[in-house]
């Protein structure tokens, strides 16, 4: 295990920017599987919608291709100029907007939202309850009495990550645009005390290699279900996956489905 992965603070929290480069971030996570899953609820909704942690549009533009109303809100520079970016090569016209989503404050649009969602486990970026809470606090304000809200967080799976915290174990491999040759592995420790992964990501670019750092919060089931309870959402679905199957112990996903209780 490198020194780098065993020097770190137990109260120190970070996700390296090179993780939220535009540019490497779409080779990485070049997949679609969970589009249709987010377009038909956002069609259920009927309704202007809001994708928070969008990063580059990944789903904000198809879904507004798709005929959606959609505001896609993320607090990445990088990723905000790769989504304006892929808009206008696409003929897109939405609204990206740059905002710290505990501090989230849309009123100004004049317009709440039928359907939020936080997408692609980015809710376990964030490490502390009270962080959560803002969260939560500024998501209700921004939802009108039908509104849902969704949140999809991975079910911790502890096999996986004892699996990983030795040796590495390839992610990716890609080229990208302008030629250079980028391999990603990956290798975790997980933080018991603060139910947090400590990822390691070793990117070679071009035979360089460069050890990155994505720490992921662990939400367990019945934690996520109790913290949901007691600020104030009841939980209308808890889904395991994007076909939309009920949540059981081999269930990779965590997908809620949720609206403000009252």
């Amino acid at each position: 295990m490198s020194k780098k992965l065993l020097s770190r603070k137990s109260d120190e929290f970070m996700i390296d920017d090179f993780i939220h480069d535009g540019e490497i971030y779409d080779y990485v996570n070049d997949f679609d599987g969970d589009f249709e899953f987010y377009k038909k609820w956002c069609v259920k909704a009927s309704g202007a919608c809001l994708e928070l942690c969008c990063g580059t549009g990944r789903l904000t533009i198809p879904l507004v291709k798709a005929g959606i109303d959609i505001t896609g809100v993320d607090y990445s520079v990088s990723m905000l100029k790769k989504a304006r970016e892929k808009a206008l090569t696409q003929k897109v016209d939405l609204p990206f907007i740059r905002q710290d989503i505990r501090k989230l404050n849309l009123l100004r649009l004049n317009k709440k939202f039928s359907f939020i969602f936080i997408p692609f486990n980015s809710l376990q970026c964030i490490y502390k309850l009270e962080d959560l809470e803002k969260i939560f606090k500024c998501v209700k304000a921004h939802m009108q009495k039908k509104s849902l809200f969704m949140i999809e967080v991975f079910n911790p799976d502890i096999k996986l990550m004892v699996e990983r915290s030795t040796g590495w174990k390839k992610v990716s491999d890609f080229k990208t645009v302008d030629g250079r040759k980028v391999s990603i592995s990956e290798q975790c420790r997980y933080d018991c005390a603060n139910e947090v992964n400590r990822v390691n990501w070793k990117h070679a670019i071009d035979g360089k290699e460069t050890i990155v750092r994505l720490d992921m919060r662990c939400f367990w089931p019945l934690e996520m279900d109790a913290i949901l309870k007691y600020n104030g959402f009841k939980i209308i679905h808890k889904f395991g996956g994007f076909d939309e199957s009920e949540f059981d112990c081999n269930s990779k996903k965590q997908i809620y489905v949720l609206k403000i209780k009252g």
